[in-house]
């Protein structure tokens, strides 16, 4: 397997640049703090796909741990530190990338609550709404990560679907405006799901 930084990288280029090209996105972690900045995305030439990024500080994440936002990156990945929070064990490689993860299963949207408070006053704070207005739109992408349709499905792979459930479940709400908390939740829930 052969990596390299796609600046690197001669002639390859991103599909939707537009859309995936994440270098200098602030990152935030699974409680919506900020933990740096993208710096270089790395491609695995062999399969042809971006399969990691790294920070400003040199710590690399797995593509597969990321879910992309408006301008923003959430690493769905869990810190060592949080292991004993969620039942979550996580098993790094020398590198910094997760190797593995041992997990106990966690279905409760509310053991979630403080992350999901976190993440609205990072996100919809000076919108005027309160949380609970928002609260929703998290329970929703949290208990849809659940079900069988979802199960290990990326994000921006079920968006179309969970529009489409939303607009049936939650007719009176709009989905690009409820959208990052729907994605926080999905991608939360898949944090706990690990």
């Amino acid at each position: 397997m052969s990596r390299i930084a796609l600046s690197d990288s001669g002639d390859w280029q991103l599909e939707f640049p537009d859309d995936q090209d994440v270098r200098g996105y602030p990152a935030l972690d699974a409680d919506g703090n900020r933990v740096g900045t993208v710096d270089t995305m790395i491609v695995n030439t062999d399969e042809e796909r971006v399969d990691a990024i790294l920070l400003d500080d040199g710590t690399e994440y797995p593509a597969r741990d990321l879910s992309i936002g408006d301008d923003v990156v959430y690493l769905t990945t869990v810190n060592a530190a949080d292991d004993d929070v969620d039942g979550t064990v996580t098993v790094f490689g020398d590198s910094g990338q997760v190797l593995r993860r041992e997990r106990v299963e966690d279905a409760d949207f509310d053991a979630h609550a403080d992350s999901f408070r976190t993440h609205y006053g990072s996100t919809y704070g000076t919108s005027g709404g309160a949380y609970e207005d928002y609260e929703p739109a998290y329970r929703y992408g949290y208990e849809s990560a659940y079900d069988d349709s979802y199960k290990n499905r990326p994000y921006l792979d079920a968006e179309d679907d969970l529009r489409t459930g939303y607009g049936t479940d939650y007719a009176d709400r709009d989905f690009d405006a409820d959208r990052d908390a729907v994605r926080y939740g999905y991608t939360r829930a898949q944090h706990a799901n690990r």
